[in-house]
């Protein structure tokens, strides 16, 4: 697949949620509806928001139910953080998608194959995980036609809700949308991870050309790039840290609070809901973390490939240059957050893992006592 059709599948459904920067040439209409539109998904989201810490209140007694409703309460949350945090940043995340389109729309040769390739090979994990958020939403959404509950959610309300009244349809409706936002919610973490991939492949082809640096002009426009680049990732730093911590958070609290249902002996329609929430919480992280360690991995080889340049017996200033690359390379570039988030790379998800499961077994622990 195209990194085009790509860009346009992740801004369609990026408007569908909500989350997609509006573009500068977007009309004065196009500019009101986005903003009716972002208005309706916080008061939709809000309006289930209540109802599930209601929920979970309610049935503070009883610890399965409470804990699956926390774990829908926090899913909803990472959609109300998601929607909050993408509007502050949208100039910022608009800046960076038009940088990676106009890229892709005139990139050609080699750099295209490089970039094509980079983009494709977390296809077919990203399609797993946006088919298991699909089928989460579906599972919930349709849930009580297999199991007792009446309404998606395990939700409280202070008024009666007669089944096939008419506030039970509007009810019911509403937190379908809710669930829908819910599962379209994993785009935003697909934007990021095509982002990374995009500076993932621009390094890429910046090693292949230090390699093969012959001169000091060529030097010159290879150490810009590079500058170039440093100044995109810190960029797209500013725009997804506070994105990627919120991910973190939440899909871990979803996950710990989902497995309580799979373990105590709930009845296998709300266990299949859950597996999927649980599934969906441990790999979505996986999704930004893959290209953010890509990133973090071809940024330290650009040492390596300057230094395997031809500059021996060249000119000293061209080897001044060479030891600053060098020296720079060092610290590579990777998406932090300074004392929460110490790095997004394949060894901080592995330790996510790890952390997870280890609340979940104390939580486990606790509660049994």
């Amino acid at each position: 697949m195209t990194p085009e059709r790509i860009y346009r599948i992740l801004k369609f459904f990026g408007r569908l949620s909500c989350t997609w920067p509006p573009e500068e040439n977007d009309n004065k209409f196009r500019r009101i509806i986005n903003d009716l539109q972002f208005i309706v998904m916080m008061t939709n989201v809000i309006a289930l928001l209540v109802p599930l810490m209601c929920g979970v209140y309610h049935n503070r007694h009883h610890v399965s139910t409470a804990m699956k409703a926390l774990s829908e309460l926090t899913a909803l949350g990472d959609v109300l953080f998601n929607l909050i945090l993408c509007r502050v940043q949208r100039d910022r995340l608009r800046g960076l998608l038009m940088e990676v389109n106009t890229y892709a729309n005139t990139v050609e040769g080699d750099e295209r194959k490089i970039f094509h390739r980079s983009v494709n090979q977390y296809l077919p994990f990203c399609a797993f995980v946006g088919l298991s958020y699909l089928q989460t939403a579906i599972a919930f959404s349709f849930g009580p036609l297999v199991m007792s509950s009446i309404l998606p959610g395990d939700t409280w309300y202070p008024f009666p809700i007669e089944i096939f009244s008419t506030v039970y349809f509007l009810v019911y409706i509403q937190q379908v949308v809710a669930i829908i936002q819910t599962g379209m919610c994993i785009t935003v973490d697909f934007m990021v991870a095509y982002l990374l991939s995009y500076l993932s492949a621009r390094l890429q082809i910046l090693n292949i050309e230090f390699r093969r640096v012959g001169n000091r002009r060529h030097l010159h426009a290879c150490i810009k790039q590079h500058l170039e680049f440093i100044r995109f990732t810190g960029e797209l730093r500013t725009a997804v840290r506070f994105i990627i911590v919120k991910g973190i958070v939440t899909m871990a609290m979803a996950a710990i609070f989902g497995a309580f249902p799979i373990i105590e002996n709930e009845p296998l329609p709300v266990i299949s809901q859950f597996i999927l929430m649980v599934i969906g919480g441990c790999l979505r992280l996986y999704v930004s973390a893959w290209p953010a360690d890509d990133v973090r991995e071809m940024s330290e080889r650009i040492g390596w490939s300057s230094y395997a340049s031809p500059w021996i017996g060249s000119s000293r200033e061209m080897q001044r240059a060479i030891s600053i690359v060098v020296h720079r390379a060092h610290r590579p570039l990777v998406i932090a957050v300074h004392g929460i988030l110490p790095a997004l790379t394949l060894k901080f998800y592995a330790s996510f893992l790890s952390s997870t499961l280890s609340y979940f077994m104390t939580l486990r622990a606790v509660l049994r006592n």
